[in-house]
């Protein structure tokens, strides 16, 4: 089972808008179901949930894991192809506006780095120091420009003295200072 499935076409959106759908992957545990067990859970006629079932596989969100003959009869037993299912951001790309100002392109930035970020999720390329997080931190203007000075002075000096070696991985850097609402400060 993968970590992360990145749903990036508007078929697979469509297949998970339905609210039984998503009632049929939350209804999963730790352990494949069948389509009976899955109506029975979800006290909903075999058929639909039989239709709900087939539409999610068809897309990849669900996979077959089993086939059990019971009774004469072929009992399939799927699970969801991932842990994490989230939809990509670059599906729907739309504006009404043909000039790109600033926040149109540090939006794009994101969502480039966030596909990236998705991407290396599914193949299960992250690691716990792939991820610094520092919530809530009060800077001042000064203190934020001086923050990112030193990082790009060790950037700079780190990669002045180094040259692409065999073994060692690429990485996109990203530090993102976001601001807060003054409701959301609030809150903390």
């Amino acid at each position: 089972m993968k970590e992360v499935l990145v749903l990036r076409d508007l078929e697979c959106i469509k297949a998970i808008a339905h609210p039984r759908r998503i009632d049929i992957l939350k209804t999963f545990n730790k352990s494949p179901l069948s389509a009976k067990q899955l109506s029975q859970l979800l006290d909903e006629p075999h058929a639909k949930i039989n239709y709900h079932i087939k539409t999610l596989y068809k897309v990849g969100i669900l996979e077959l894991v089993e086939e059990k003959i019971k009774s004469g009869i072929v009992e399939k037993y799927y699970y969801p192809k991932a842990k994490h299912i989230v939809i990509g951001k670059n599906v729907i790309d739309f504006s009404l506006d043909d000039e790109c100002d600033r926040e149109e392109l540090y939006i794009s930035k994101f969502e480039n780095i966030s596909e990236l970020f998705y991407q290396a999720a599914e193949e299960d390329g992250l690691e716990n120091n792939n991820i610094i997080d520092y919530n809530n931190i009060y800077l001042n203007r000064e203190e934020l420009n001086e923050l990112n000075e030193t990082i790009e002075s060790k950037l700079k000096e780190i990669l002045s003295k180094k040259e692409k070696i065999s073994e060692e991985a690429a990485y996109d850097l990203v530090i993102l200072a976001v601001p807060l609402s003054k409701e959301e400060e609030y809150n903390i």
